[in-house]
């Protein structure tokens, strides 16, 4: 049965046919579900998955750029599960595709807005895992994404906090003792966090000064209504 899913799960269909379009779409839908149902495969049945090390990562970033729209959060919370095990270890070879915003949340607006905190935290995970490996113009496109996240008021506290965690963890592993990169490139990624962080301890302290603003003048009112 394994190895006809994973079968499934590499067919390629054409993406630019008009002939079969829904049919091509519900093939790849169909994908996204078996990949969902390989991943709770990957613990119990270890050995009889660990020959598609290299195949399942390669599978979903392929799904990742023909997968419909309303199947892409099912394949990031499977890509997700997938970085928890073992089996990540294949995602290596794919990091430059994953680190395209178009391939890892798609080009839909409304997925754009949505998916963002769920792609970025499954970006993050593979990041903070390889971390070691990443090369320069890696590196240098980490840096961007996660320092541009940080300032990013529409995404959650909590991915925000996220993308400062990993910045932080780059400093060292990924930057510092990285030797694909010179010291001069290395110091213009470190600068590059530094001026991410300060900036954002600018804006923390720009909205506390609102907030306490507007907390002195609810407390305010609320005395004078007494």
């Amino acid at each position: 049965l394994i190895p006809l899913m994973m079968h499934a799960l590499t067919l390629n269909p054409p993406l630019s046919t008009q002939t079969h379009f829904f049919r091509v779409r519900e093939l790849v839908s169909c994908q996204v579900k078996t990949l969902s149902f390989l991943t709770y495969m990957l613990r119990a049945f270890k050995d009889l998955m660990k020959p598609y090390e290299d195949t399942i990562p390669e599978s979903v970033v392929n799904l990742m750029k023909s997968c419909p729209d309303d199947t892409r959060k099912e394949l990031l919370l499977a890509t997700r599960h997938i970085l928890a095990t073992d089996f990540r270890k294949g995602f290596r070879r794919q990091i430059d595709r994953m680190l395209d915003e178009k391939t890892l949340i798609g080009s839909n607006r409304q997925n754009y807005e949505t998916l963002r905190p769920l792609g970025y935290s499954a970006l993050a995970d593979l990041i903070l895992h390889f971390r070691k490996d990443l090369s320069r113009p890696q590196l240098s496109r980490v840096v961007h994404i996660f320092s541009r996240i940080v300032h990013d008021a529409s995404l959650t506290i909590n991915i925000q906090t996220t993308s400062v965690r990993l910045l932080l963890n780059l400093v060292g592993d990924g930057i510092y003792n990285n030797k694909d990169v010179n010291p001069k490139e290395g110091k213009s990624l470190l600068l590059r966090i530094l001026d991410s962080l300060i900036n954002k301890f600018g804006t923390l302290q720009a909205q506390m000064s609102r907030i306490s603003k507007d907390l002195k003048v609810q407390i305010g009112n609320g005395s004078k209504n007494l």
